[in-house]
């Protein structure tokens, strides 16, 4: 596939939804190294297991106009895939913890992937089933009025998720992706049981589009362009990135999200790639009366080589492997 024309599908990718209106689940500006916490189908197109930690710091240096008591964003992930060799081509595990203000979520999703070959590529489809627990802290809420009937302390309820995904590599060396997340739209209430009344947070489905591609630069220089769509259907959002990497060993690029941020991302790998590291920075570009500028994420990530399911580990000699 001509440059042009990969470029050209990256684009028509991001503008098929433009015409809709969707954001409630937490994000990573490190979303194309590690797709399997929104598109469990992914997994399954990895051929080595690995073990991943995010961490991200949203709107850093933030203070409440009230008390000054903070409230900004902070997310945090760890994800652990593996390969299967059969039906089922991968298996993974994602555990974070989200907080917002005086609202956290803490979320494990279980992943499986499954593959089917053809000629022009492969497709895979996934299932994730999920414990969505959600916890509100009613000491951080501020009446405008004193109210004696108000909730009091912290309030955690669990409830059971689901997340799908279809996902298509092409042998031309560009892919696209599909999922559904919170399917199951858990609805959440607290303050019943102290105050006579309740505050009900449902959380709605959310729909992803992902695609991207590999260019070839040079012999040392691969260029990836990557898109992401989130949407409801009541609003949306998308984000756009490209990264040049280096012998696969270093890596910078940059990434624009609609209507909040421009972050640079810039990585690099050790002990013969097993080990990478990764860091973004976000300046914020629009309505910035409401949020510090800057964001910082850090990404982690370990190969684990030896680890597969449904099959031979390598057995590694001074003089050769079987």
């Amino acid at each position: 596939m001509k440059i042009r024309a990969r470029i050209g599908f990256l684009l028509v990718a991001a503008m098929i939804t433009f015409s809709a209106v969707g954001q409630n689940d937490f994000f990573f500006n490190h979303y194309m190294f590690n797709p399997s916490y929104y598109n469990p189908a992914w997994i399954g197109t990895e051929s080595e297991a690995f073990v991943t930690g995010h961490h991200r710091s949203q709107w850093l240096g933030y203070e409440s106009s009230f008390d000054g008591s903070g409230g900004a964003p902070s997310s945090q992930m760890i994800s652990l895939v593996v390969p299967v060799q059969g039906k089922i081509a991968g298996l993974g595990m994602t555990v974070s913890n989200d907080r917002v203000a005086n609202l956290t979520n803490f979320q494990a999703r279980f992943a499986v992937s499954y593959k089917r070959e053809f000629r022009f590529g492969n497709i895979y489809a996934g299932l994730m089933p999920a414990l969505f627990s959600q916890s509100l802290d009613f000491g951080e809420f501020r009446p405008v009025e004193p109210e004696p009937g108000l909730a009091q302390g912290k309030e955690s309820q669990m409830k059971f998720d689901l997340n799908a995904g279809l996902y298509f590599e092409s042998n031309r060396n560009y892919f696209i992706g599909f999922s559904a997340v919170n399917i199951l739209e858990p609805e959440f209430e607290y303050g019943a049981q102290q105050s006579g009344g309740s505050l009900s947070n449902a959380v709605s489905t959310n729909y992803l589009i992902s695609a991207g591609t590999s260019i070839g630069v040079s012999r040392d220089f691969v260029f990836r362009p990557t898109t992401l769509i989130r949407t409801d259907f009541k609003s949306y959002t998308f984000e756009v990135s490209g990264i040049a990497y280096y012998q696969d060993k270093m890596w910078g690029g940059l990434s624009f999200r609609r209507s909040e941020s421009i972050s640079l991302l810039l990585g690099y790998s050790f002990l013969d790639n097993q080990l990478r590291f990764g860091y973004a920075f976000d300046y914020v570009v629009k309505d910035r009366e409401a949020k510090q500028p800057t964001s910082h994420e850090i990404y982690i990530r370990y190969n684990l080589p030896n680890l597969v399911f449904g099959g031979r580990k390598a057995v590694k000699t001074p003089r050769f492997n079987f």
